[in-house]
């Protein structure tokens, strides 16, 4: 309007409101400035205060800091001027009550009054809540990228399904969605970032083991679906001894994928100067048993098999078990005897 602000007295109000009303009838402001009006007239006509006066004060087309600061100066301009002891704020909803600590940091407030306009209060309310809400999820470093990554990833993973395998769309990108719900659910993002950080050696064995398991059950899964009129326990068998390439079988490759984390280990110790437990020697050859063992059990179940093969590879597993059990034993005593005898001492 031009009006340039603070307006002190009662004249001065009064021709703004009626101003600002004509040309903006819809406005709830201009029912507040003619509340502030009212009430400075009943106050006056009751006679309980010594002075009393209305005053209007305006802040920045920009909210935010531009608006606290000028309502801010101009408070302190009809101050400058005038003392009073107590003021009362007449707003039309929480937008304008923003200015309330800015107030009250320069003159105690006797009360509040809202002015509402046919439920305007409850309008403005909600539709600045979610204003607020919709400015966080677009512009803080948290939000954004839930509320515009992961939508922005998601289309762009299914138009390029879409191009790619348009059959099998949905199938992967509910994939997608359940393994990263999965990882996310149970944290498997910080406990693969834990072991990065701790050894790049073991996490990359890890993602190899991972890989591994996975081309293991789609060639396994594959081979099953092949069969008719089969048991679980002969789907079993065919299932681990599913062959790629006619020489690994898929029980070779999940041999393997456990194998890898634990040779990572050794060498990630070895390469940092660490000692190497005989555990860690001792559990790659017990899986290399154990892939044996495996081996001939899974043929028992196809019945290509001998049940006394498979025996023989059980109590030979047995037997290196006890023997690597006891080696570690005996070694583990003399560092025993040693700190009890620097204890004594």
């Amino acid at each position: 309007m031009g009006v340039r602000t603070p307006l002190v007295g009662e004249d001065a109000v009064e021709k703004v409101a009626v101003e600002f009303a004509m040309k903006r009838p819809e406005d709830s402001d201009a029912n507040a400035i003619f509340a502030a009006l009212k009430m400075y007239r009943e106050l006056k006509a009751e006679g309980g205060f010594e002075e009393v006066e209305v005053a209007l004060v305006a802040g920045h087309r920009d909210e935010g800091v531009k608006a606290d600061m000028r309502i801010g100066e101009e408070l302190d301009e009809i101050l400058a001027s005038r003392k009073f002891d107590a003021a009362i704020l007449v707003s039309d909803g929480p937008t304008d009550e923003l200015v309330l600590p800015i107030l009250q940091s320069r003159v105690p407030v006797l009360s509040v009054q809202r002015v509402v306009v046919q439920q305007s209060r409850g309008v403005e309310e909600s539709f600045l809540l979610i204003l607020r809400y919709l400015r966080r999820l677009l512009e803080e470093e948290k939000y954004k990228k839930y509320s515009l990554g992961v939508p922005g990833a998601l289309i762009a993973l299914y138009m390029m399904l879409s191009i790619l395998v348009p059959g099998y769309v949905w199938h992967l990108l509910l994939l997608v969605l359940g393994l990263s719900m999965l990882i996310k659910g149970f944290s498997l993002d910080e406990i693969l970032k834990r072991i990065y950080h701790a050894s790049p050696l073991l996490f990359a064995s890890l993602v190899a083991s991972l890989l591994l398991i996975a081309l293991a059950l789609m060639t396994g899964v594959n081979r099953v679906s092949e069969l008719r009129g089969v048991g679980v326990f002969e789907a079993l068998g065919y299932f681990l001894l599913a062959s790629m390439g006619e020489q690994v079988l898929v029980l070779d490759l999940m041999v393997l994928s456990l194998s890898l984390p634990l040779a990572a280990e050794v060498l990630d110790a070895v390469f940092s100067d660490k000692k190497v437990g005989f555990s860690d020697y001792g559990a790659l050859v017990l899986l290399l048993l154990f892939r044996q063992v495996l081996l001939e059990y899974s043929k028992v179940l196809v019945g290509t098999g001998s049940i006394f093969t498979l025996l023989y590879w059980i109590a030979l597993t047995i037997v290196v078990l006890a023997v690597l059990a006891a080696i570690s034993t005996l070694m583990g005593k003399p560092g025993r005897a040693a700190y009890a005898k620097s204890s004594e001492l």
